[in-house]
């Protein structure tokens, strides 16, 4: 029987604030039945699609993968030209699956699941906001319109819902099955926004970070975990994990849409400056290119950004070594590539 796990929107301040290096607080879990937790998902059945199918229907959806020459390899994701308000949600590492919104938003929408060899699966959804694979690309957790989530297969579509929330931003799927969340106090005025870790088999929930206002987290390659947080008007940027704690940047008043790599390299806008980069914890930050929504590859050597609608791909020393059309994502690089 799968179970469904009401987490509160809120966590007492007082009692979050006297941990702020070590927290570790359990949240009390509210286990529902099964039965109840099937009516909040997907209410349609799975559709799938064959290349071919897709194509005749129109809603085809293009995987490209591109190797750059001495540098990493980008899956290019080509949405069909019906499909206006559709937004690409999150790649498997190996570019194998693209999880798609179609269209992106709270309402009723379908979870499109684009594969390597141009078949899909669409998944009727009441609403979708963010999706995150897990390190296998066998199955990725999504956050639905409600601030929801699910684990969905990636090949089969099928689908089990794990825990109310209300959930934002994109979650972060651990090696051992756990997932890293933002916990909001509600979808639609998301006021506060607070990390927590959930254990699925366990059934727990427990809050791994202080602030109030956490925007975003991003896997390091020590195992610790980097967190962009908004604190007393200002933007900064944490290393948490194990018995550390580390303050890695002061971004200051107006940053925002940080990436942080795992070798903790740091990017971020600023209206009006573009894309600036910190390369080092007590550095200046320096303009890197215009554009947005900076993304680290693996090593950290490269990132993609927006630019008047491109996608371009970039070396940390801002030359291009890249421009696409279509969105795209880094990933490992197979004979798609060759």
């Amino acid at each position: 029987m799968s179970t469904r796990v009401r987490a509160p929107a809120r966590v007492d301040r007082s009692r979050a604030a006297r941990g702020a290096r070590t927290l570790v607080v359990l949240i009390p879990l509210l286990v529902l039945l099964a039965a109840g937790a099937a009516s909040a998902g997907p209410s349609e059945p799975l559709t799938h699609l064959s290349a071919t199918a897709a194509d005749e229907a129109g809603v085809a959806v293009g995987l490209i993968h591109h190797a750059i020459s001495g540098g990493p390899a980008v899956v290019e994701v080509r949405l069909p030209g019906r499909a206006p308000g559709a937004q690409v949600l999150a790649a498997a590492s190996d570019g194998s699956s693209i999880a798609i919104a179609d269209p992106y938003g709270m309402d009723r929408t379908s979870l499109v699941l684009a594969h390597a060899d141009g078949s899909q699966v669409r998944v009727e959804m009441h609403g979708l906001l963010a999706a995150g694979y897990a390190p296998t690309g066998s199955w990725l957790a999504v956050i639905d319109g409600r601030g929801g989530l699910w684990e969905i297969q990636a090949i089969s579509g099928e689908a089990r819902y794990l825990a109310d929330g209300p959930f934002l931003g994109s979650p972060l799927v651990q090696a051992d099955g756990s997932l890293l969340l933002l916990s909001v106090s509600s979808v639609e005025a998301p006021i506060t926004s607070q990390l927590v870790e959930l254990d699925p088999a366990a059934g727990t929930l427990t809050q791994r970070a202080a602030e109030e206002l956490v925007y975003g987290l991003f896997p390091m390659a020590d195992g610790r975990i980097a967190v962009s947080a908004h604190v007393d008007g200002r933007t900064v940027v944490r290393a948490i994990g194990g018995d550390r704690d580390d303050l890695l940047a002061d971004l200051g008043a107006g940053a925002t849409q940080v990436a942080v790599s795992a070798q903790g390299t740091i990017a971020f806008v600023r209206p009006g400056a573009g894309v600036l980069m910190l390369d080092r914890r007590g550095a200046a930050a320096r303009p890197l290119a215009p554009g947005s929504g900076p993304a680290f590859d693996a090593s950290g050597s490269y990132l993609t950004v927006r630019q008047d609608g491109w996608s371009v791909v970039l070396a940390v020393d801002g030359s291009t070594v890249g421009r696409y059309p279509g969105a795209v994502a880094f990933v490992s690089c197979g004979e798609e590539c060759s």
